[in-house]
């Protein structure tokens, strides 16, 4: 498998908050394992691997998003509700793929990763590069 990550933790998504980017670091290494469970083309049923991921996935917005609504609501972000109903939103993403997984197959586990890897790497590319990192910068302005 290629263990090189699709996202390295390159400075366009480092928000400059130590916690929030060790964080998002556990983001980048669950979108890898993903792409990497979705290329091996060794694995037949992927069931249990997949759920993991979610599982990982799961855990990392209870820690992260607490983590950064903590953050956001200390620093009086004005954009906070915004910013939640964005966390609320990956949330039930995460809820419609569990119930996806339970439904998985051999004829569709490799779609239900495509589309699960295309929210993930969405969330990458917009959510921290762009709305965290603006958000930090925001709050750093403002003091």
């Amino acid at each position: 498998m290629d263990s090189s990550s699709v996202y390295p933790m390159s400075d366009q998504y480092i928000t400059g908050v130590p916690l929030l980017d060790e964080q998002h670091g556990q983001l980048y290494s669950l979108t890898d394992q993903a792409r990497n469970l979705l290329k091996d083309e060794n694995m037949l049923y992927k069931f249990d691997e997949l759920k993991e991921i979610l599982n990982g996935l799961r855990t990392y917005t209870l820690s992260h998003f607490s983590a950064e609504e903590d953050f956001m609501k200390k620093a009086s972000y004005n954009q906070l509700e915004e910013h939640l109903k964005l966390h609320r939103s990956f949330i039930e993403r995460l809820n419609q793929a569990d119930e996806e997984v339970s439904r998985i197959s051999l004829g569709n586990q490799d779609s239900i990763l495509i589309e699960l890897l295309d929210y993930l790497n969405e969330w990458l590319l917009q959510h921290i590069q762009n709305v965290d990192v603006e958000m930090v910068k925001a709050i750093e302005a403002a003091c």
